[in-house]
């Protein structure tokens, strides 16, 4: 069976998503390689995965097990080199130890992974399997978003929500267990009628609800952001200053910062701290791990020798 046939013969199923269909048929025959053998590596699961869902919707269906056994045995390395080819975002966010239940190309309900275990007596273990669940469902409605070129109005949405999870009460309520499901439901649905949320974000926080997976919501938030910065290729920087810095000079410290990062593009905040008195710090790269430590206020001109040196520094 060719791709074009498996192509159609997987249009057919009526469980399928159009929008991860499409993006599966460019895929195909792209010959490009991965980057990294990482890369590669979780391009193959994912491609795996995709014909595993195939088999199983056809041995449910009216096509009968011959054709799952031609088309799983015919197409599975095609696809997968095929799968190589292409930058597949959802697998950006995963750990290796997530299980390749994560991802399908099946509905949003599908793509989202399994719930985790993990060993109660150990916080660590627990951690890590909120972590990896976490990953996994931002990691899925970032694909979504990315396939229906709704990226950016879905990281909205999430920056919204987070704003809204601030609220330690209204986060309780939505993970209390003895609130209904349905009433925590209508809140969330109110919410995001009033914030004009995509379909898609709606419908996330449904499934996590339905799942019992609304207490990693947070994880989920942080993630989310994480691949969208990698997506858009956004470099993140806080300015921690004494009092509040004017726009004007956070757009000069942007502009440099994108300059030393390469960055298309740059997201700057300002928190205050009274504790520095006179000064400000910068703070840029992963996880904050650049900065520059300005000890006089107001000297804005010397902001262009201060972060020379720090690249300096950085590329030893």
């Amino acid at each position: 069976m060719g791709f074009s046939s498996l192509l159609i013969l997987l249009q057919g199923f009526h469980n399928f998503q159009p929008p991860l269909y499409a993006e599966l048929s460019t895929s195909l025959g792209t010959g490009k390689e991965a980057r990294t053998e990482r890369e590669r590596e979780r391009f193959r699961l994912l491609a795996m995965e995709a014909i595993q869902q195939v088999a199983s919707a056809a041995r449910a269906s009216s096509f009968g097990a011959a054709v799952v056994e031609r088309a799983t045995s015919t197409t599975a390395q095609p696809v997968a080199r095929a799968c190589m080819g292409r930058k597949s975002f959802s697998c950006q966010g995963l750990s290796t130890s997530t299980s390749l239940s994560s991802f399908t190309f099946n509905a949003l309900a599908s793509k989202v992974p399994q719930k985790e275990t993990g060993s109660k007596g150990s916080r660590g273990v627990v951690s890590m399997a909120s972590e990896s669940a976490a990953a996994g469902y931002s990691g899925a409605l970032a694909e979504l978003a990315q396939s229906a070129d709704a990226l950016d109005t879905v990281y909205r949405d999430v920056e919204v929500l987070s704003d809204l999870l601030k609220n330690q009460e209204v986060f309780e309520f939505l993970i209390s267990p003895v609130v209904a499901e349905e009433k925590k439901k209508s809140i969330l649905k109110t919410f995001a009628d009033d914030a004009k949320f995509h379909e898609y974000t709606v419908s996330f926080l449904n499934i996590l609800v339905d799942k019992k997976r609304f207490g990693i919501i947070r994880d989920v938030v942080k993630e989310f952001s994480n691949i969208y910065y990698e997506l858009t290729e956004t470099e993140i920087a806080t300015v921690i200053s004494a009092v509040k810095i004017e726009k004007a000079q956070l757009a000069l410290i942007a502009k440099k910062i994108q300059s030393l990062s390469n960055a298309k593009n740059v997201r700057i905040k300002n928190d205050i701290d009274p504790t520095l008195i006179a000064g400000f710090k910068v703070k840029f790269g992963k996880d904050g791990s650049r900065s520059v430590d300005l000890s006089v206020k107001g000297q804005l001109d010397k902001i262009s020798a201060q972060f020379e040196a720090a690249e300096k520094v950085g590329a030893v």
